[in-house]
């Protein structure tokens, strides 16, 4: 039967309809799948992204310090732990790259570029109209109260010429006074570093905390001799100046020699590590956290071989939490980092940690958690090895090592903060112990024999404490000394004799005017058989002269050298206290006012500077003022004048002489 042209024309029709919808089905089906494919890669793409920018973040954490020491440091990378990944930025290699990175002569960053571009505008893409964009040049360039006069003092080379180190903020120039002639170190940090504008003001705010933080806490303990000193700190339009010691010696690693015999080179590192150590315990009993404890951190005074070794960049110190609480944000060298900062729960006793990783490196002479996967070390894969790989005390050099260096590594490396030793228990470890017994044997033999070597000590140990505090023991030593022998004899019961510290002050006293002046103190310590330079000498007058008159009288030496924990504990202690706080309590009301705190400090200072004089006592006052109402009633002053126990004289360098490092 044959088929009409009718059904025929409805068949063909059929046909194509279904072929249409074939295709169209294929279509949905390559579309479905092509946008499948779309958003795995637009997901793998945000997770790229995402990774980037968290490794952005833990850059800007952990890297944003660290001065470029040139192709030593480059060839150095995995002996001394610096992530070159990470500071490619400081790396001849880097700069070389011309990946916009490098600052170098090599050739300009693309941010430069951008910059010359737009007419040396302060963030690249940005005009000279508005070149901060949201913010403000105050808010990015605020005033910190410093003082504006350096270049009036001191002849400081222009930033174009060789500094001694430079880092992404700032450079280390050498400056010298154009009074006196003495060279110092000036540590300039910009005021506003970024490249391109911050994200936050909360940004902004942190950065500039942080410079004032380093300020603060070097004003803190800086007047031990185991630290860099801070002379003062300068401002100008664009950055701040910090004046501190000169430190010509080198860094920390370059003293120790893998090349030096076993006995001679575990000597060196344990008097080295006990230095460092010393360090981490005054930040601590001080409530700081040092949080970038690393040899690069840690200079020599000068090239000598018996050179004292100082703790210097403060940047990311901070202050230790309260009890039960915790740090959270990450930050200091990631080699040199411990398991709780990586996990972002820590406390003091992280630095503890660094400093473990310190003595295994001048034991060994390599770090003990390195990327073993990478040519150029990961951040994520040192991480890994710090939470997970096993400490090596068994390959070479090892073997050679004392039990007691090993144990000490093995407890400083404890990957459980609670089971590792504070930085004072670590202090007083077997293996740093018996170094120090041949130096008290010598100060037992020695010319000093009132203290038994503990007098720069205990020098260092007030000069640390607050202002108000030494000058009310200043008052205390001076009614000693007027008071009747019975008085005195009660103090010496269970002190050095008070008669022998006078002996001792007359020795120091070669003019015989009852005044020691510098040139005094350093004749005389090196006399008595101590090893402290001019400069310390002059760093530790300025602090126990609470006078403000340039010189130390007998109370002032008096009220250093007295062990005030001992006094405490005898029966006329408290009678001292109220004696001390009823002629400071001028009115007898009870408490002592700002008035009268400023007739302590001022007794005898010619300073006329009434913001000055204002800020002072009000600093003061902050040191016994508990309940924050302005002044000190006799609870609180008697608390001010309590010891400290845990701010023994371990932590401070004796300075004894004839040191054998």
């Amino acid at each position: 039967m044959g088929v009409t042209a009718s059904e025929a024309s409805l068949a063909i029709v059929r046909t194509r309809i279904r072929t249409a919808m074939s295709r169209s089905s294929a279509n949905a089906s390559i579309a479905r799948e092509g946008l499948t494919r779309g958003m795995g890669r637009a997901r793998a793409n945000a997770r790229r992204l995402s990774a980037r920018e968290r490794g952005a973040t833990a850059v800007e954490a952990t890297c944003e310090r660290g001065y470029d020491r040139g192709t030593r440091r480059a060839r150095a990378v995995v002996v001394r732990g610096f992530l070159s990944d990470w500071l490619a930025k400081n790396d001849d290699q880097g700069k070389k790259k011309g990946d916009g990175r490098g600052r170098g002569k090599e050739g300009k960053g693309k941010g430069e570029s951008d910059r010359e571009a737009n007419g040396n505008a302060r963030f690249a893409g940005e005009t000279t109209e508005n070149p901060f964009g949201d913010f403000s040049e105050g808010d990015l360039k605020p005033d910190f109260g410093f003082r504006r006069d350096l270049e009036a003092l001191y002849d400081v080379p222009s930033l174009e010429e060789e500094p001694l180190g430079a880092g992404s903020y700032g450079v280390v120039r050498k400056v010298v006074s154009k009074k006196t002639g003495e060279a110092f170190a000036l540590k300039t940090l910009k005021k506003a570093p970024w490249k391109q504008p911050p994200a936050s003001m909360t940004a902004v705010t942190y950065y500039h905390g942080k410079l004032k933080n380093e300020v603060e806490v070097m004003k803190t303990i800086g007047s031990s001799l185991s630290v860099v000193y801070l002379y003062d700190a300068f401002e100008d339009k664009d950055a701040i100046h910090l004046l501190m010691e000169l430190c010509s010696g080198g860094e920390l690693l370059d003293r120790i020699s893998m090349n030096d015999s076993e006995e001679y080179r575990e000597q060196k590192a344990a008097d080295l590590v006990k230095s460092v150590l010393r360090t981490a315990v005054q930040c601590h009993n001080r409530g700081i956290i040092y949080r970038d404890i690393k040899p690069d951190n840690f200079l020599f005074q000068t090239e000598d071989l018996d050179s004292p070794l100082k703790a210097t960049d403060f940047g990311l110190a901070g202050l230790l939490p309260a009890r039960g609480e915790v740090l959270t944000r990450r930050c200091g060298t990631p080699s040199y980092m411990a398991p709780e900062v990586i996990d972002r729960r820590y406390t003091s006793q992280a630095d503890v940690w660094s400093v473990g990783v310190v003595a295994y490196q001048l034991l060994s002479g390599r770090l003990p958690f390195i990327d073993r996967v990478n040519a150029r070390p990961n951040a994520k894969e040192v991480f890994r090895a710090i939470l997970e790989d096993e400490v090596d005390l068994v390959s070479d050099p090892w073997p050679s090592v004392s039990e007691e260096a090993k144990d000490f590594v093995r407890k400083l490396l404890d990957r459980d903060p609670d089971a590792r030793p504070t930085a004072r228990a670590a202090l007083l470890h077997p293996w740093l112990t018996q170094s120090t017994a041949v130096w008290k044997s010598k100060a037992a033999k020695g010319q000093d024999s009132a203290l038994n070597g503990q007098v720069v000590a205990r020098l260092q140990r007030f000069a640390t404490q607050g202002l108000l505090k030494r000058s009310v023991l200043r008052l205390i030593a001076r009614e000693l000394l007027s008071d009747d022998a019975e008085a005195i004899e009660s103090v010496s019961a269970r002190n050095a004799s008070v008669q022998e510290l006078k002996e001792l002050f007359a020795k120091l006293d070669t003019s015989g005017d009852n005044m020691v002046e510098l040139s005094e103190l350093e004749i005389g310590l090196r006399e008595i058989g101590y090893d402290v330079t001019g400069k310390e000498s002059k760093q530790l007058l300025g602090s126990l002269d609470t006078s403000g008159d340039g010189l130390i009288d007998v109370n002032e030496f008096l009220a250093a050298l007295l062990d005030w924990e001992k006094f405490e504990k005898t029966q006329m202690y408290p009678q001292w206290v109220e004696r001390a706080f009823q002629i400071l309590d001028v009115d007898g009301s009870g408490q002592i006012d700002a008035e009268e705190v400023a007739q302590l400090i001022f007794e005898e200072s010619a300073e006329e500077n009434s913001s000055v004089r204002a800020a002072i006592v009000k600093a003061c006052i902050r040191e016994a003022d508990v309940d924050g109402n302005g002044k000190i009633d006799k609870d609180e002053f008697a608390t001010l004048l309590q010891a400290d126990p845990m701010d023994d004289l371990d932590q401070y360098d004796s300075r004894i002489g004839s040191r054998e490092i």
